[in-house]
C-alpha cells in the first residue's frame, strides 16, 4: 500500500456505485473505484494487451526502471514487475490499492496527475514511462504540461507510450445515426466532459503534445477496436467479445456521475439509454467499433 493521505481511501456512494471522495469532491476523477469498475479494469488490461500483442509496443527491449501513471487495479504494472523481474517498477494512481502478491520490485505511490511529477518524481530517471485511459482525471489544459513532464522524467534514450480512447462509437457498416443510443451516449458525455475541464478527443493529440514535449522518433497509430464478435477474422473475432465485456460496464461507470451531475439526468434515465446502447452493441449488422489512439517518442 502506498503512503497516503487518510482521506484518500474515503469513500461516497452516488447512484448506487462507490466512489473517492477526495476526486469527487474536488472533480479530480469521477469513476467509481468498486468491484464492479475493478474487473472491468482486468477486462480492459487483458483487450488491450491482445490488441497490441503485447504489454506495450514501445521499443525498449529490457527497461530496467519502469513508471506507470494511471495504474488503476496494477493490472499492467504488476504484469512489467512479473515480467521483468530484475527491473524497477512504480505506479502512480489518485486512488491507492492494496495489492495481495504484490511483486517486490514494483512501489506505488498515490498521487494527483494534475500536479506537476518533476517536483516530486526524480528526472532523467525511467527508460520506460506509460500512461494509459488517464484522460477522465486530467484537466484539459494539463495536457501539454503532462506530456512535458513525462518526457522530464524519462532518461535519455527512454521511452514515453500514450494510449487513450476516443468514445465516439463508430460503425464498420456505416450504420449508426445520430438517432442511435451509442450516439446520442458520446454527445451528452463530450458535453459533460467539457463542463468538467475534460478532453474527450485528446487520443487524436497524444502526438503533438509528444512533439511539444521534445521527444523524437514519434510514432503513433490508431486501432479500430471491434465491440463484438462481427468481424471475419478469428482474432478480431476474440478482441471484440472482450471488448464487450469492457464497454457495456464503460457506459455505465462513465457516465453515471457526468450525467447526473452535468446534464440533470436521473439514475434510471441512464440505465435506460445504456441499456439502448448495450443493444446496440449486441448487434452484429452494426458492426461497433472504438477508435484506440497510441503513440509513443524518444527523449533525444
Amino acid at each position: 500500500m502506498p503512503d497516503v493521505p487518510g482521506d484518500a481511501l474515503e469513500l461516497v456512494e452516488i447512484h448506487d456505485r462507490s466512489f473517492q471522495k477526495w476526486s469527487v469532491d474536488r472533480r479530480v476523477y469521477c469513476v467509481p473505484v468498486d468491484e464492479v469498475e475493478e474487473e472491468r479494469l482486468g477486462t480492459q488490461h487483458d483487450l488491450v494487451t491482445a490488441q497490441f500483442g503485447s504489454l506495450y509496443i514501445a521499443p525498449v527491449p529490457n527497461p530496467s526502471r519502469v513508471l506507470d501513471c494511471g495504474y488503476g487495479q496494477g493490472n499492467w504494472a504488476v504484469r512489467m514487475a512479473e515480467y521483468f523481474e530484475d527491473s524497477e517498477v512504480h505506479g502512480i494512481d489518485i486512488y491507492p490499492i492494496s495489492l495481495p502478491d504484490e511483486p517486490e520490485n514494483l512501489e506505488l505511490f498515490c498521487d494527483d496527475l494534475n500536479s506537476r511529477l518533476t517536483e516530486t518524481y526524480q528526472q532523467n530517471y525511467y527508460d520506460l514511462i506509460h500512461s494509459r485511459f488517464v484522460q477522465s482525471g486530467i484537466k484539459t489544459r494539463r495536457w501539454p504540461t503532462y506530456a512535458k513532464d513525462l518526457a522530464r522524467l524519462t532518461r535519455r534514450g527512454g521511452y514515453v507510450q500514450m494510449a487513450e480512447w476516443y468514445l465516439n462509437f463508430q460503425s464498420d457498416s456505416g450504420r449508426l445515426t445520430e438517432s442511435h443510443a451509442l450516439t446520442q451516449w458520446y454527445t451528452l458525455y463530450q458535453g459533460a466532459c467539457q463542463q468538467m475541464n475534460r478532453n474527450p478527443r485528446v487520443g487524436r493529440e497524444l502526438r503533438r503534445y509528444l512533439q511539444d514535449a521534445g521527444l523524437q522518433d514519434i510514432h503513433d497509430f490508431c486501432y479500430r477496436v471491434p465491440i463484438g464478435a462481427w468481424s471475419a477474422e478469428p482474432a478480431l473475432q476474440e478482441i471484440g467479445r472482450q471488448a464487450l465485456e469492457n464497454f457495456i460496464p464503460l457506459l455505465e461507470s462513465h457516465a453515471i456521475y457526468p450525467f447526473t451531475t452535468c446534464h440533470g439526468w436521473t439514475a434510471e434515465q441512464v440505465q435506460w439509454l445504456r441499456q439502448r446502447a448495450e443493444h446496440e452493441m449486441n448487434d452484429l449488422t452494426l458492426k461497433i467499433y472504438v477508435p484506440l489512439y497510441v503513440a509513443w517518442g524518444r527523449r533525444p
